[in-house]
């Protein structure tokens, strides 16, 4: 027999059990991941109905006073094991905590889930105490005062179904309240706030109305104060310039990532100037790779403009000193200046409606002017001004 037979003979079935092996593994690893998929799902829809249990409770509350409620149990479809049934009982924590109109108050009791011994005329259980209130009332808590909470969550078909019912712990453990809440897998999630829970009609509408009115296209109303660096030895101090802005938005897409726009602006003090500006921005999301309806977004914006100042006031963006004579012949409308300007800066909006902004500006043109310095020498430019903005887009 040659030795390459005698190879093929030995390694033959080693190689077929490691392919086997490692099929097996990439199956196992298959599995998993749907499996975590379908719990991620499971998850959402379980919130949900949880959700919409303490919101019928804000609605029709089951007591009038603050009643103490130990939860009991909380069951979930076989294969998901104790993660899920954490995640659950954090979230129903969290929804009993942030909504207290439901006068109900989640109470620690380690002897209503351990397991208890009860001895008696009829013999001895070992059970659960919440299943022997008598054993309980042994134990120092008062039959009658407590309730108990039990949540059996299962799979039927497409549906999630919540069975949730109340017991009090008396000896007949009477059931003082139920309710079974069942939602189809196949709809999503409503991913309400814990803190104002909504009918599910209500939630849909809400973000319906959101969805509509993030359009591509917006208009920005701009209020803000620009204020110019004076020169240590100059004899003009500068004013700050308060510009009211209106002008046009797009984006490129629904995400509202980048966003470009074009403004026009006015401005006018009396005795001191008067003013219009010609400005372009784009800006890029800093936050996300869209925009956020529950979370603040922040932009990153950079941009540039045209200023005509007139004015008592220009005569501080001129590149020579004024005379006596020019300022008693200054008016409202006369000096003149304009020039170019560069300005970056930091917008946070909330839900694309509402914008804080502050920025840094440059005006080359303004290096030699004889009075208004910078605060911040970059070599290349010199940063003139910083700007404040308060915004309202429709």
């Amino acid at each position: 027999m040659s030795r390459s037979l005698l190879a093929a003979l030995l390694l033959g079935p080693l190689l077929g059990h490691a392919a086997t092996l490692e099929t097996a593994d990439a199956n196992a690893q298959e599995a998993e991941r749907a499996r975590a998929e379908v719990a991620d799902q499971l998850q959402l829809r379980a919130y949900d109905l949880l959700d919409e249990l303490v919101y019928g409770w804000l609605q029709e509350p089951l007591f009038t006073v603050d009643t103490p409620l130990v939860l009991a149990d909380v069951t979930v479809p076989v294969g998901f094991g104790s993660g899920l049934q954490a995640l659950l009982e954090n979230h129903l924590v969290t929804l009993l905590v942030k909504n207290p109109r439901t006068h109900l108050q989640l109470s620690h009791c380690p002897q209503c889930t351990a397991m208890v011994v009860h001895s008696g005329a009829r013999g001895t259980v070992v059970s659960r105490g919440v299943d022997q209130p008598e054993a309980l009332a042994a134990t120092g808590i008062a039959s009658g005062t407590r309730h108990a909470l039990f949540l059996d969550f299962e799979a039927e078909g497409s549906a999630l179904v919540l069975r949730a019912r109340i017991t009090s712990l008396e000896p007949t453990l009477p059931i003082t309240w139920a309710k079974t809440l069942s939602t189809t897998t196949a709809a999503p999630a409503l991913l309400r706030s814990p803190e104002h829970l909504k009918s599910a009609a209500e939630a849909r509408k809400e973000y319906l109305d959101l969805l509509e009115g993030k359009g591509l296209l917006l208009v920005p109303v701009r209020i803000g104060a620009r204020t110019y660096v004076s020169k240590p030895d100059a004899n003009l101090s500068q004013v700050p310039f308060v510009w009211v802005q209106l002008g046009l938005e797009a984006s490129l897409s629904q995400a509202r990532a980048w966003t470009a726009g074009f403004t026009a602006g006015f401005t006018w003090a009396p005795q001191s100037h008067v003013g219009w500006l010609m400005q372009v921005r784009v800006a890029r999301l800093l936050t996300g790779s869209t925009v956020s309806l529950t979370h603040p977004d922040v932009y990153l914006f950079v941009g540039g403009a045209v200023v005509s100042i007139s004015g008592v006031a220009a005569l501080g963006f001129k590149n020579t000193l004024p005379t006596p004579v020019d300022l008693k012949n200054a008016t409202d409308t006369s000096p003149n200046a304009i020039f170019g300007a560069f300005h970056a800066g930091l917008e946070m909006r909330l839900k694309n409606r509402l914008g804080v902004g502050v920025y840094v500006e440059t005006a080359p043109a303004l290096d030699d002017s004889v009075a208004v310095g910078n605060f911040l020498n970059l070599g290349l430019f010199k940063l003139h001004a910083f700007g404040f903005e308060v915004s309202l887009c429709f």
